[in-house]
Formats: structure tokens, C-alpha cells, sequence
């Protein structure tokens, strides 16, 4: 026992003796930094800040000067993701961003429109700020092309600029883990049902032995967080509850087939213009007050989305793709009319899967009152054909029953006049009554709670890939699939050195070459990232080395001639100098400390990193 408690004594030592050498393991020799740039990390996941001290000290390495700062999502939104007007494209200092890790759950097509097009400068989804003509017009070649030959020939010239430019550093592709209680629940759902496809809850399925109705997911972010309706909210977190309460004209089959499937359209047809699409809806659909699903609510549902009033984080880009409300037409009831400008070859992957919103409910409300109503908050109450309701109302499987705000916990019941709830029982599907939403932020609360049977799911952003040894049968299972997640190291492209390169010495040398000089910064900065040692020592291999947003190894068109970038501080430090940094002067033999005291400091991140990580990827952005 003494023994033992000498180890201890003598770790806690060292321990606490490699807090004081972390300056001095972090110190750049005998060399003055070339620059400053603040790197922002969210709160919510141990897996993201891990690797990002690891980036954080090879940046320090060759020359950068660098801070690191762990902010919530709330100010990263204020600061990067949805800035007010006047703080976009502010560097950190000045109350914007420089550099973001964040995460992202992708769709399937390989359109990069929504994310890096000019035109979807916030409140759109172009958060980088990148306005660059070539992206701006193979973009536009993406979106127009109905060929599937050349419009992945498209994609493919996309990635290659994209890989130069690095308007956003990629990290990796994630494989995510669904864990979950097998004497509740069946597995095959969540193999074939994740984000995209995503929760889908009335298609799990049931143990058959279970007498279970109720069914507890937590997820490691919080709901709801932007709110509960798709228009306003870029949150996974909160698509995992609205998803249910919500239909679109069409959805995803599943992640096997990959199909396109009616929903609240039974069919759609595009005429030889490749523009005029027409749309023949269900009948006898209704929302959950009773009131019946028509072609006005699809309408109003658009015309909402494109207004400047409401500012939807879609809103660019669906006026982009339709036009104007003018371009929608009702022929009836049940038929709408969408007119394009031009063709956009997923126009029924894209934007017919938009969740249809009731216009009864919501077409006396101010637009700039969405986002606080009740409707939209799940707090508070309010009417609805002389109903009280408590939250969000639509056409889908679930209801919304009610959030708990002291235990974050949103509550939703099956809605048994759902229009597809008899294929669904005969399929054996649709048995959860209850569908409950917990938040749990870590994830060794959230194991435990599997455990004691306070919840039946784990949702894949826990990050469990390090943990599967303390999943235990009979009470936890789990399900391994590539996903169409990415994590990133975002760029403000506004940023003097990082993005225009004004401030840069190349820059400030000869204007025309300013930009050239920040691609350089970038390209260094991205050889200084160990994409496979994140990979293998955080997410104990669970993912593969990234190259692009959005375009994933999982996409149509992904160009596998492209490697990702290295980890290669030479090759860093002799990009930084062509931007005009010089090159390093020769310096004394270090001592001690400078040459081995950065491997002090490794170790205290490894313990870190053994103590738990926790995923966190949102929808779209994380």
C-alpha cells in the first residue's frame, strides 16, 4: 500500500511539475513569431479540444504566434456562425473569429453551393467569407449541370480549388457509434437511419420481447438551442426532436438505398426545361391540431424561408435555387408549380425534402417574432384551433409534448392519425409511444445512465468509439458506420493574414500577390495538423484523414487522386516563408527543458485524452 501511494505522489509531482514546463515546452527557440491568431474551440467536446492542443503546439513550433480559447456555442454563434451584420468578418480581437474548429453533418450530394457560394454570406451558410470567381462559377456549374457525367467532372475541379485554397482546413471524416439498449431496441435501424437520415424514430423497431413503449435518447448537446423549426435552426442537436414532428414533400429511403421517397408528395415530375418541377400532394394529410395539409401551406412554408425578415440560415440559398415566391404557383389543392430560374440538378434531394410548416398556426406572426414565439422555444404556451399547444406543430409522426428546461429534457407522443401510421404498424415499426430527448453532456454520464435504464439510446456525437469496452451486454450494444461527418479548422477569410494577406510581408511587399501569401499561410498551417495521429490516438482509429468540406470519401464525385495534406514542419515552415516570413536564424544547442520538455507536456494531454472524449458535431455546422 505504501508503494502504491509513493507512485502516486511521484505522478502528481511530475504532474504538476509539467504545468510549470509548458511555457517553456511551447517556446519557439530563440525565434521571434511571425504572426498572432486566436484558434476558438467549442465547450462541448473533449475529443476537438484534445486535438485541438495538438495543432495549438505545432503552431507555436513553427513560429505562429497562437492562443487557444474554449468559448460555448452561443458567443461562437455571435462571433462566426451568425454574426450581427456589423461583426462579420472581424478578426477574433476585434469580437469575430480567426480560426474555428467545428464539426459538420453533411448531406449527400456533393453541392458545395450552400457552403462556399458568394451569394451565402451570413446569415447564409458561408461563414468563412470566402468570395473567390472560380468557386463562385464551378459552383454555379454544380448546381445547373443535369448531366451526372459532367456535373461530377464539376465537383471534381470544386475539390481541387477547394484543396488549394483551404478556405476551410479539414481534419477528418468521421465513423461515428450509436450505442444503445438491445432489450429495448433492434439494431439494424440506426445502421441505415443516422444523419442524414436522421432520428426517423417511428422507424425503429421494437425488441419484440420488450414491453417497453418509452424511449429515452441523450444526446451531448443541448435542445433546444437555435429552436425547433428547420428554417431557423442549423443544430443537429435540435433536428434530433423537431425531425419527428415535421414531414417534407420527399425524403431520404435510407443510407442503403440512398432513394428518394414521396412523403406529403406523392410524386413530382420535372418538365424538358429541367426548370419547371410540379408536385402532386397527399390528401388527407393532417397537422397535429386537426387542420388539413394543403398546396397553401407548402407555399407559405417557401415564401417564409426566402424572407429577409425571418433571415433563415437557408434563406440565400433557397432564393438562389427557386427565385422568388413568385415562382411558386398553386394550381390546386393539392399540385404546386415551382418555376426555376434555372435547373438545379437536387432539387428534389435538396430543397422538396424542406419541412412544411402550418400556415393556421403561424401566418399571424411576425416574422421577427418566430424565433421567441413558443412555437419555435417549446416554452411557454399558446392556441391553435382551440388547442393548447406547447411547442412546435406539424404533420409527422410525433407531437410535441413539452420541454423541461431545469433537466433539459424535450418530450414528444406518438400521433396516431399519422398519414403513414398504418404501413408503419404493418411493417412492425412505429411502436414507441413515448419519444423523449434528454440532454447529457459527458459521456461517461451518459454510459451510466444506459446502464441503470434512465436511457435507451446513445446518440453517435458522444464520441463512445474509445469506450466500447464499457458497453456490456445485456444492458448496451452498439452499431459502427461511416458517416457523412466532417471536422474542421475553419478560415476567416477576411482575416489580413490568414485570408486577404494584406498584413502579411509577401502582401505588404506587392499587393497583387497578398492573397497568394495568405494561401501559403493556410497550406502551412494545414501541413502542421497529424491528421492520422488524431485519428489513431483520440478516436482510437475511428475515421479517416479529410481532405474537403463537404465533399466526403462517401460523396459522388470525390476525386481520390487528392492526399491529404502531411504533417510536415519543414514543409510549414518553408511555405510560411514564401508568404515572407524568414527563415529561422541558427540558434545555441538548446537545453535540457526546450529539447524534452514538450514531451512532458504531450504526456498531461494524454491524460486528458484519456479521461474522456466526447464528439460533438451539429447539423451542417458543429
Amino acid at each position: 500500500m505504501l508503494k502504491e501511494k509513493c507512485k502516486v505522489a511521484i505522478l502528481s509531482m511530475l504532474l504538476m511539475f509539467s504545468i510549470f514546463l509548458l511555457p517553456m515546452a511551447f517556446t519557439v527557440r530563440g525565434q521571434e513569431t511571425f504572426f498572432h491568431v486566436t484558434l476558438t474551440v467549442p465547450s462541448t467536446n473533449p475529443s476537438r479540444q484534445a486535438w485541438s492542443e495538438i495543432v495549438y503546439a505545432n503552431m507555436l513550433e513553427a513560429g505562429i504566434d497562437v492562443d487557444r480559447v474554449i468559448q460555448d456555442w452561443g458567443t461562437i454563434y455571435d462571433r462566426a456562425l451568425d454574426p450581427p451584420q456589423d461583426i462579420v468578418g472581424k478578426t477574433f480581437d476585434d469580437g469575430g473569429f480567426d480560426m474555428l474548429f467545428v464539426g459538420y453533418a453533411m448531406g449527400i450530394d456533393p453541392d458545395p453551393y450552400g457552403l462556399y457560394h458568394s451569394s451565402q454570406l451570413p446569415p447564409g451558410q458561408n461563414y468563412y467569407l470566402w468570395e473567390n470567381a472560380e468557386n463562385d462559377e464551378l459552383c454555379d456549374l454544380i448546381k445547373v449541370t443535369v448531366d451526372d457525367t459532367q456535373r461530377l467532372q464539376y465537383v471534381r475541379d470544386w475539390q481541387q480549388l477547394a484543396y488549394e485554397e483551404l478556405p476551410s482546413i479539414t481534419l477528418l471524416y468521421t465513423r461515428e457509434v450509436v450505442c444503445f439498449d438491445p432489450t429495448a431496441l433492434m439494431a439494424h435501424p440506426f445502421e441505415i437511419l443516422h444523419y442524414p437520415a436522421w432520428p426517423r424514430a417511428e422507424e425503429w423497431e421494437l425488441n419484440p420481447s420488450t414491453t417497453q413503449d418509452t424511449i429515452v435518447l441523450a444526446q451531448t448537446g443541448p435542445c433546444p438551442e437555435e429552436g425547433l423549426m428547420d428554417l431557423v435552426s442549423t443544430s443537429y442537436y435540435d433536428l434530433t426532436t423537431y425531425g419527428v414532428v415535421y414531414d417534407g414533400l420527399t425524403k431520404r429511403e435510407n443510407l442503403e438505398t440512398l432513394a428518394m421517397v414521396p412523403a406529403l408528395a406523392t410524386s413530382w415530375e420535372v418538365a424538358d426545361d429541367d426548370k419547371t418541377w410540379t408536385v402532386h400532394l397527399r390528401e388527407g394529410v393532417t397537422f397535429h391540431d386537426g387542420v388539413e395539409f394543403t398546396a397553401e401551406d407548402v407555399k407559405f412554408t417557401y415564401t417564409a424561408a426566402m424572407a429577409d425578415e425571418l433571415a433563415s440560415p437557408w434563406g440565400s440559398f433557397l432564393k438562389e435555387i427557386i427565385g422568388s415566391p413568385d415562382n411558386i404557383e398553386i394550381v390546386d389543392d393539392y399540385t404546386v408549380k415551382f418555376y426555376l430560374p434555372v435547373p438545379y440538378a437536387y432539387f428534389d434531394s435538396s430543397i422538396l425534402p424542406t419541412f412544411i410548416l402550418p400556415k393556421h398556426v403561424l401566418e399571424s406572426i411576425p416574422y421577427d417574432q418566430w424565433r421567441s414565439h413558443t412555437f419555435n422555444t417549446g416554452e411557454g404556451s399558446y392556441t391553435a384551433n382551440g388547442q393548447t399547444w406547447y411547442g412546435p406543430i406539424g404533420t409527422g409522426p410525433y407531437w410535441y409534448a413539452g420541454y423541461d428546461p431545469t433537466t433539459f429534457t424535450n418530450a414528444l407522443t406518438r400521433y396516431d392519425d399519422y398519414w403513414d401510421a398504418q404501413n408503419l404498424w404493418d411493417e412492425g415499426k412505429f411502436g414507441i409511444e413515448q419519444y423523449i430527448v434528454v440532454f447529457i453532456e459527458g459521456s461517461d454520464a451518459a454510459i451510466t445512465a444506459l446502464k441503470t435504464g434512465e436511457v435507451d439510446v446513445l446518440d453517435s456525437q458522444y464520441g463512445l468509439q474509445t469506450k466500447l469496452g464499457s458497453i456490456e451486454e445485456p444492458w448496451g450494444d452498439w452499431v459502427v458506420y461511416d458517416a457523412f461527418g466532417v471536422q474542421e479548422l475553419g478560415v476567416n477569410m477576411q482575416h489580413p493574414i490568414l485570408g486577404t494577406g494584406v498584413d502579411t510581408p509577401l502582401g505588404q511587399e506587392d499587393p497583387s500577390r497578398a492573397a497568394e501569401a495568405a494561401r501559403y499561410v493556410r497550406q502551412a498551417i494545414s501541413h502542421l495538423i497529424p491528421r492520422q495521429d488524431i485519428i489513431d490516438t483520440i478516436l482510437d482509429s475511428y475515421g479517416t484523414p479529410g481532405v474537403t468540406t463537404p465533399i466526403t470519401t462517401l460523396t459522388a464525385g470525390y476525386d481520390t487522386s487528392l492526399e491529404p495534406y502531411s504533417f510536415d514542419l519543414e514543409q510549414a515552415k518553408a511555405l510560411l516563408e514564401l508568404a515572407g516570413y524568414g527563415a529561422e536564424e541558427e540558434q545555441p544547442p538548446p537545453d535540457f527543458l526546450e529539447e524534452y520538455g514538450i514531451y512532458v507536456a504531450a504526456a498531461v494531454v494524454v491524460i486528458v485524452v484519456a479521461v474522456g472524449a466526447v464528439y460533438f458535431v451539429r447539423r451542417r455546422r458543429s
